[in-house]
């Protein structure tokens, strides 16, 4: 019989590292079982394990040392960028797109696409052609100011 328990300070640190890396809380749970998990017990430890004191602990040092709630504004919102595109790139790590169907496909489309303009360093950015056609028109609005 499965009985419940805490995660020690160096599961603790391995399980903030991979969900942190992008995992799901369920499979980062299933992580530290060698054998199928109760489904009670899982949902359980997925609740738990991620608010255990050790856990939040972990996910401070390795996100720098503070607290959530002590960042800055812009760290937070940096943080949590990069736990999303780890999300995202977990999600295309796992997932056969040759297997892929409907709503899946367009998941892992989308996913691609963020992470392809992230590397570029495109993420948040217009594309060079909607800054080109921007430019233009506010080019030709001064041009047109100018003229009046």
């Amino acid at each position: 019989m499965q009985t419940r328990r805490r995660l020690t300070e160096t599961e603790a640190a391995a399980f903030a590292q991979i969900i942190l890396s992008g995992a799901p809380v369920p499979e980062a749970v299933r992580y530290f079982w060698p054998e199928p998990l109760d489904p009670e017990l899982e949902a359980a430890y997925c609740v738990c394990w991620p608010v255990q004191p050790e856990v939040v602990a972990a996910t401070d040092r390795l996100t720098g040392g503070d607290p959530w709630h002590q960042l800055t504004d812009a760290v937070r919102l940096d943080r949590a960028l990069t736990k999303h595109y780890n999300e995202l790139a977990y999600f295309l790590w796992t997932t056969n797109y040759t297997e892929c169907a409907g709503a899946e496909k367009v998941k892992a489309d989308t996913c691609r696409a963020a992470i392809e303009a992230k590397v570029a360093g495109m993420a948040g950015r217009e594309s060079p052609l909607a800054r080109f056609y921007h430019d233009l028109l506010q080019r030709y609005e001064s041009d047109s100011q100018v003229v009046q």
